[in-house]
């Protein structure tokens, strides 16, 4: 496949957010956490390769976000684990 590159022909393209990225905040908020991770860091990477898509800070919030819950979800086991020795 043939790379083709709109820029060299004086064409701007418009600035659009990732789509990984809002889905991995929207899983963020409803406390989906491994998906949340999943797209986060998706939506994180494919930002930093592409110059006209905007969204690494949706990103970057899923990430902390999914990391929070993750962390959360893990202690809460191990309360609970512990509370029935």
């Amino acid at each position: 496949m043939v790379a083709f590159d709109d820029t060299e022909l004086g064409v701007e393209a418009a600035e659009r957010t990732n789509a990984c990225a809002i889905v991995g905040l929207f899983c963020a908020l409803t406390g989906l956490f491994i998906p949340a991770l999943a797209f986060g860091a998706i939506g994180y990477v494919e930002t930093g390769g592409r110059e006209h898509e905007t969204g690494s800070g949706l990103a970057v919030a899923a990430l902390i976000l999914g990391a929070i819950e993750l962390l959360a979800a893990v202690l809460t086991a191990v309360v609970v684990l512990v509370s029935f020795r």
